[in-house]
């Protein structure tokens, strides 16, 4: 941002005074003018002439083609070939062996077992032994002082 000269007006001081920004002038003239500013003009010339603006010229192409865009592709071509895609990959191969999928393992076989989970443990713990759970101790304290809790 660029330092103000002595006796110049900031932004907002000429946003209340009714006049426009530095900034904003020129696209703000040409829109006054009724011609379109040049961050616009090169998409809009494109659209007129029945071109597309250069950002979706690729994947438009490729779906006219009858193709997929690239950052389908892969996924697609696994699945019309019978695979999964990499990100299903291990978790399908485990649901087919019979097994569950690592980050469900040790939850599962601990609720299983009739335990709980070890992110539900401590608090648990505490519980049963009479005690509040850490997250609320703080809070408890504050309050048996006389102070608000944050």
């Amino acid at each position: 941002m660029e330092k103000l000269r002595v006796g110049e007006k900031s932004a907002l001081e000429k946003l209340y005074a009714g006049e426009t920004p530095r900034y904003s002038n020129s696209a703000l003239e040409k829109l006054r003018a009724g011609e379109t500013p040049c961050c616009i003009k090169s998409a809009l010339e494109k659209l007129r002439a029945g071109e597309t603006p250069r950002w979706r010229n690729s994947v438009l192409d490729q779906l006219r083609a009858g193709e997929t865009p690239c950052w389908r592709n892969s996924a697609l071509e696994k699945l019309r070939v019978g695979e999964s895609p990499r990100w299903r990959e291990s978790a399908m191969k485990k649901f087919r062996a019979g097994e569950t999928p690592r980050l469900r393992n040790s939850e599962l076989e601990k609720l299983r077992d009739g335990e709980t989970p070890r992110w539900r443990n401590s608090g648990l713990e505490k519980l049963r032994a009479g005690k509040t759970p850490c997250w609320t101790n703080s809070a408890l304290e504050k309050l048996r002082v006389g102070e608000t809790a944050r």
